[in-house]
């Protein structure tokens, strides 16, 4: 059998000014999403010219690489996890119990480690964009639900269930 060589893929790089302009694009361009909440492809290819000042590593971005960066949030905002998070002290993880969940958590889902104890600066973007995100329902998980332990995710502020960037 004759041996395969292929050149790796470069691996994509996302900056936060990238993702800060992407979002923002498509924020101000909202009006053009289905009701699935994604774009058509001349949106995302506008996107793609519009962030290529702020690119600096990595390969440039295609229009699919916008669009998939685009889905991704889509796809985490309404299928969150369903535990506390609110836009100013993120998952406001407090105590020894709700520490270690977290942890374990964060094992599977290692991106949102960053919003342990605080919030995402676009995140009131995306939540404009996709409205309805978040788990409801008298079954949804909540770290803070739990009867065993008097530590907490809530602080009472009202925040929202959990999604992540």
């Amino acid at each position: 059998m004759p041996n395969k060589t292929s050149t790796p893929t470069p691996q994509v790089h996302w900056n936060h000014e990238e993702t800060a302009a992407l979002v923002r694009f498509l924020h101000d361009n909202q009006h053009e999403a289905g009701d699935n909440r994604n774009f058509k492809m001349a949106t995302y290819q506008a996107a793609t010219l519009h962030i290529t000042n702020y690119h600096t590593d990595g390969p440039p971005k295609n229009y699919q690489v916008v669009r998939n960066k685009w889905t991704g949030y889509v796809n985490q905002h309404s299928q969150p996890s369903g535990a506390h998070w609110d836009n100013e002290k993120g998952a406001n993880i407090r105590g020894q119990h709700v520490k270690q969940v977290f942890e374990d958590f964060v094992k599977s889902h290692p991106l949102i480690h960053q919003f342990k104890t605080s919030g995402w600066d676009l995140y009131p973007y995306i939540a404009d964009i996709i409205p309805h995100g978040g788990a409801h329902g008298a079954n949804t998980f909540s770290l803070d639900s739990s009867n065993a332990t008097t530590d907490s995710l809530d602080n009472g502020d009202g925040g929202v269930p959990m999604s992540y960037p």
